[in-house]
């Protein structure tokens, strides 16, 4: 299906709502047409979110990590199986759920004795469009995106910060303390205000709680990837495309 983006653009700033005809041909549209759809679902982000960004576990003002949330609200999971089709029909359905303002964008994780799976195929472009898509159908909800947002979305997670407006920041247990610092730097790169942080200084509240758990080169590690020094995050984004990382993939 083809993406006509200039009908879809005339057709919600009418006030019309994309059908699942609309959301499928986004996500099959070409690496060109999703950053033009990025910016597009960018400006329902801003119109509702401002320039705001929440913390699911954003260390306590105590320096406690609390608990993970427990309502994801809608969930849409991205890479287990599903057609593109039963994507998009998805997609309608967590925007349309009227229990929850909330739509949660989980990409499948392949554990580690999972044979080949759809969650290989994945590429950032195409996870980057699922967001947008979200995004567009969820205009007013709080969009969060939960696992594998970095191993998928790899270096397109700074796109990806103008369409969510939630995220859970990495556990250093599993990415170590360069996991953490690299998200406050897609954070602050991207100039959003984390909701419940403001007068607090968080690089030296986490380097203060990373050292307190052991990690020892936690300064020296926030210093390199804060001062834009190292480049300590997921590689390149899969393609030849505008992003300049030299991987996006073309699907």
């Amino acid at each position: 299906m083809t993406l006509n983006f200039a009908e879809l653009t005339q057709k919600m700033r009418a006030g019309a709502r994309p059908d699942e005809e609309d959301i499928l041909a986004v996500l099959e549209a070409g690496p060109g047409a999703t950053f033009a759809l990025v910016e597009f679902a960018s400006e329902f982000r801003r119109m509702f979110f401002q320039n705001t960004l929440e913390v699911t576990n954003l260390l306590t003002p105590a320096g406690k990590v609390p608990p993970a949330p427990v309502d994801e609200g809608a969930v849409v999971t991205v890479g287990a199986g599903e057609s593109t089709a039963e994507l998009a029909a998805a997609i309608i359905q967590a925007g349309q759920a009227e229990d929850s303002g909330l739509v949660t964008v989980n990409y499948k994780v392949p554990d580690a004795d999972d044979e080949a799976s759809s969650a290989d195929s994945l590429t950032p472009m195409y996870c980057l469009r699922v967001l947008a898509a979200v995004r567009l159908v969820s205009v007013a909800k709080s969009v969060r995106v939960g696992q594998g947002r970095d191993l998928h979305l790899r270096s397109l997670q700074a796109l990806a910060m103008h369409v969510l407006d939630s995220l859970q920041l990495r556990d250093y247990r599993e990415s170590e303390a360069a996991g953490i610092f690299d998200d406050l730097k897609l954070i602050r790169d991207a100039g959003l205000s984390v909701n419940g942080a403001e007068g607090r200084d968080l690089e030296a509240e986490y380097i203060t709680y990373l050292e307190s758990e052991g990690v020892e080169d936690a300064r020296a590690t926030a210093e390199a990837i804060l001062a834009g020094t190292e480049n300590l995050g997921g590689g390149g984004c899969g393609g030849n495309c505008s992003c300049g990382s030299g991987g996006c993939g073309g699907r």
